[in-house]
């Protein structure tokens, strides 16, 4: 019998060797093939790892934790235990209700649009500017850049100081110039607040605008220039029907990018104002910060927040979709 077997096992090893020879040498390395690719797609994951890693913890459970928590009556004492209330939509309507909730987002949407107009209008002059030649450019780039590079928490102290109602740079340069007869309190003037951190902010974020329209007008070629000005379009009609359309796809990225930084700002506030006075300057972001961490009322604090989280989901396909048909309009032109 265990010659039989031998003799069974000799026959099979030599008919499996028939059939690989048969096959050839390629189909005979299909399996190593196979292999080599699961390791590669393997080694491809663990790349992915980390980054997957930072995005669950940085952003996905943060913001699963916020619109959890805006569904519950949380409290001090309920929030590190996991055993608030549930909640149900309570929080959503008193953000809804609340008037100086109210008054924040209203705030917000105000102090966003001037931020982005004065940025744009600034931003997109300095950029035509400094398209020229004169002697001076170089340095004048670099200097522009400054505003950005300075945190924001120290340019709210640094404007604090300019606007300050006694010895404040601001009110004594009005003073000098005759615009003003005595000195002006902007940060503790209700009608006033807001202005002065739009200022602030707009003197902030004109470097970024100025950057971004800067490089897309360097992007424009020289032949479309010549030959309108040798069509004899004036300076207005080559801004108006050469310039502007062929870098309107930056500009709405710009726009766009300006929107998302503008909206969310906490820092330049807190600086200036705190929110005051009389709650003038609050925003959605200060008065989220002032519900959840100084009056303790988290889960409002939290609902307020998913505000933001909407306006966040809404401009990020529209970011998406501006960046694609600037890739095909800028292909298209190409071909």
């Amino acid at each position: 019998m265990a010659g039989v077997r031998a003799a069974t096992g000799v026959g099979a090893d030599a008919d499996i060797a028939r059939q690989n020879d048969k096959l050839g040498p390629s189909a005979r390395s299909g399996r190593g093939q196979l292999t080599a690719g699961r390791r590669r797609q393997l080694a491809g994951w663990l790349f992915l790892a980390p980054a997957i890693l930072y995005l669950l913890f940085a952003f996905a459970l943060p913001i699963a934790y916020n619109v959890m928590l805006s569904f519950e009556e949380s409290s001090p004492e309920t929030i590190a235990s996991f055993t608030a209330p549930f909640a149900g939509l309570a929080n959503y309507r008193f953000i809804l209700s609340d008037p100086t909730t109210q008054s924040a987002i209203i705030h917000t949407f105000e102090f966003t649009a001037g931020s982005l107009i004065g940025q744009f209008i600034i931003g997109f002059t300095l950029a035509l500017l400094f398209s020229l030649r004169f002697p001076g450019r170089t340095i004048g780039r670099s200097l522009i850049i400054v505003p950005w590079l300075v945190p924001l928490l120290v340019t709210g102290v640094i404007f604090k100081f300019l606007f300050q109602l006694e010895g404040g740079a601001v009110n004594q340069i009005l003073l000098d110039i005759g615009l003003a007869h005595h000195p002006i309190d902007w940060l503790e003037t209700p009608q006033l607040g807001l202005l002065t951190i739009l200022i602030a902010n707009i003197w902030l974020g004109v470097p970024f605008f100025f950057l971004l329209l800067y490089s897309g007008l360097q992007d424009i070629p020289i032949e479309v220039k010549e030959a309108a000005v040798m069509d004899g379009a004036g300076p207005w009609q080559r801004l108006r029907l050469v310039i502007v359309p062929i870098i309107l796809p930056v500009i709405e990225v710009t726009v766009l990018l300006g929107f998302v930084f503008t909206v969310k700002v906490f820092d330049l506030v807190v600086a200036l104002t705190g929110g005051g006075p009389a709650n003038a300057t609050q925003l959605i972001t200060t008065w989220s910060y002032n519900l959840s961490f100084q009056q303790f009322i988290f889960g409002e604090g939290a609902a307020l927040n998913n505000v933001l989280l909407v306006l966040a989901l809404i401009c990020a396909p529209v970011y998406l979709w501006l960046s694609r048909d600037s890739l095909r309009r800028s292909t298209g032109a190409a071909r």
